[in-house]
């Protein structure tokens, strides 16, 4: 009985109707957006959730990302717009990205991305090791990207934020125009593998860690229920047989990003999130990490 009210509660959260006869078996043709110009390092881990839920949902579905590359701000007006170029996004989730869409209630990465150590020049070190409190990291300006909700969130801590495009912002951090590039934990080390030759002096901060309720959700296009009902049924029973976990334990994108961090060793600053939904704060304990 605990089984069942867990998981009818899972699919209340994660946006999925309830009592609705199932529907003829439908197969989706999923578009979701470039966020960036060249590869996105990031995308290989979300992709697999979405593979994962599709098929433990056992539904039949295509993906293929648009060549048009879409800032955030962009790509949540075209889902709003009916999906006619694209139907599917992954990013930070907030009440006013909502707009009106179909949202899948599962954190992707179990809250990863509200823990946000910091991409700095390798010289700035000693800067940082003398930060014992976050009034101390008032002192110094932090970057995020046009659009990101985290400025917002940053910015609500009474921290000093410069905004600029997400490339332009490592340039600003090498540059020394910027002090440090918060990133999400399992963002960071990917970012700065692939850009070595561009911004050689870069590395993660080695002690510090700011942490907040936040991560990418899947926002599906208006007018596409039937594909955000699966997505969300898919998760949770993903969630209800273990599979997600077990994805989520041996994927090398989320554990190499934990091994190298080092969560337990950091000196945490929590950060309140004010921007989530309702139903983003009702989401279960058992979608984040502990």
């Amino acid at each position: 009985m605990h089984r069942r009210r867990f998981v009818l509660a899972a699919l209340s959260a994660a946006g999925v109707a309830l009592g609705v006869p199932a529907a003829p078996a439908i197969r989706f043709d999923i578009v979701y957006p470039r966020i960036r110009p060249g590869g996105d390092v990031h995308a290989a881990f979300a992709l697999a959730v979405l593979d994962l839920a599709m098929k433990t949902a056992n539904a039949s579905y295509t993906a293929r990302q648009t060549e048009i590359v879409m800032e955030r701000g962009r790509a949540l007006a075209e889902l709003a717009n009916g999906g006619d170029t694209i139907n599917l996004h992954w990013t930070s989730m907030e009440a006013r990205a909502e707009r009106g869409l179909n949202v899948v209630r599962i954190p992707i990465h179990r809250g990863l991305i509200g823990y946000r150590v910091f991409v700095i020049r390798k010289d700035r070190q000693p800067d940082f090791d003398r930060i014992e409190h976050l009034s101390d990291l008032k002192t110094l300006t932090g970057g995020q990207g046009l659009g990101w909700i985290d400025t917002e969130i940053l910015k609500a801590a009474g921290l000093n934020v410069q905004t600029s495009t997400y490339e332009t912002m490592f340039e600003m951090t090498q540059s020394g125009r910027v002090d440090y590039f918060p990133r999400g934990v399992v963002e960071a080390f990917a970012e700065l593998e692939g850009r070595r030759h561009r911004e050689p002096d870069l590395v993660v901060e080695n002690r510090l860690l700011l942490k907040y309720r936040s991560d990418f959700i899947f926002y599906v296009a208006t007018g596409h229920e039937a594909m955000a009902e699966t997505i969300g049924k898919g998760l949770v029973a993903a969630y209800s047989d273990g599979s997600f976990i077990r994805l989520f334990n041996s994927h090398p994108y989320i554990q190499d990003a934990l091994t190298r961090t080092k969560l337990a060793n950091r000196k945490t600053f929590h950060l309140d999130n004010p921007f989530l939904s309702e139903a983003d704060r009702r989401i279960p304990d058992e979608y984040w990490v502990s």
